[in-house]
């Protein structure tokens, strides 16, 4: 029996679908009129959804859109898996979730510009469903990106897998996978295809990291010669506990603070709080830090983005770098 999940948030765009064979002359033309005028977008073969709707989608929903549109033309199931089971997972990419969904099948099948196929078997337990979807099991799916991914892509989507700490108020979350579990396929498909790249990925990958940004920073940070850092940290004076640093280096004594958008804008972490107010308290709650004694380092997206920036402003905060990764960091294969 396939495991149904339930908490997830899936997007539902508002597809227009045309039967096969059943469309009438005046309907095809008058659907070929507003594609041409650019009030349709066409997502496959008799899918269609508003433009409108498709500028407001980012690539997570615009991926999905494609996938019900394909979904919709097959007569078997189709099981999804890799960048598209993850877009319904909600577990979050680097970069950008691709624009062709991807499926996976025991016996080769001929991929089109509208789907591309994976050969390969999977196990009972290996299937779920989400919000109508037939998907890879949460750990399959950050197993084959572990495998297939860049290192930074990787971490992103396996860090939000393992993590612990969630927040209290969302009302759904990214299925949480184990760490144990996952580094147990480690040992057990070592040879297999992408099997070091994924051991390289699952040994990086850390309970703690809080967000996307988290991630990508301690990527950077192992890549550019770096001490790996404690995650969420707690800082305390004399008044009390501050709050928690994202990282901390405590042999030199360095707090580091990823500074992302969200934290000033979205309601679970603002909990409706104005953003000028956030912007206020963030900088007490710095000043506080910075007052213990240590040093104290802060970036945004664009510096995590380029490790250079990143580099430049952890090695001011008084952290030494090598030239090269450093082997001390826990879990990777060397």
């Amino acid at each position: 029996m396939t495991t149904t999940l339930t908490t997830l948030a899936v997007p539902q765009p508002k597809l227009l679908l045309t039967g096969r064979g059943a469309t009438t002359h005046d309907v095809s033309r008058a659907i070929r009129r507003q594609c041409e005028s650019g009030a349709l977008i066409r997502l496959g073969r008799g899918a269609y959804l508003a433009a409108s709707e498709w500028a407001a989608l980012d690539d997570r929903a615009r991926l999905i859109a494609r996938m019900r549109a394909v979904q919709a033309r097959h007569s078997t199931p189709i099981v999804f898996c890799r960048d598209s089971a993850a877009a319904v997972l909600d577990y979050p990419a680097y970069g950008y979730f691709g624009a062709v969904p991807q499926a996976i099948s025991r016996r080769p099948r001929q991929s089109t510009p509208e789907l591309r196929w994976h050969r390969g078997s999977l196990d009972d337990d290996e299937i779920v469903e989400g919000d109508g979807f037939f998907i890879t099991s949460p750990e399959r799916t950050l197993w084959d990106i572990a495998c297939a991914a860049p290192l930074a892509r990787a971490v992103g989507m396996l860090d939000a897998g393992i993590r612990t700490l969630r927040p209290k108020d969302a009302a759904v979350s990214a299925p949480r996978v184990s760490r144990e579990q996952l580094l147990e396929r480690v040992s057990t498909r070592s040879g297999k295809r992408g099997a070091v790249r994924a051991a390289r990925s699952i040994g990086f990958a850390r309970d703690g990291a809080d967000s996307l940004g988290e991630s990508l920073s301690r990527v950077q940070e192992y890549l550019f010669g770096f001490e790996e850092p404690d995650l969420q940290v707690s800082v305390s004076d004399a008044d009390g506990e501050i709050g928690v640093a994202d990282q901390c280096w405590r042999d030199h004594r360095v707090l580091g603070e990823f500074d992302g958008y969200e934290k000033y804008t979205r309601n679970r972490y603002a909990h409706g709080t104005a953003p000028s107010e956030i912007v206020f308290r963030e900088k007490v709650r710095e000043d506080r830090m910075r007052a213990t004694g240590g040093g104290m380092a802060r970036w945004l997206w664009a510096d995590a983005h380029d490790g250079t920036r990143l580099a430049a402003i952890l090695t001011r905060a008084g952290l030494p770098r090598e030239p090269r990764p450093r082997e001390s960091w826990r879990g990777m294969p060397h």
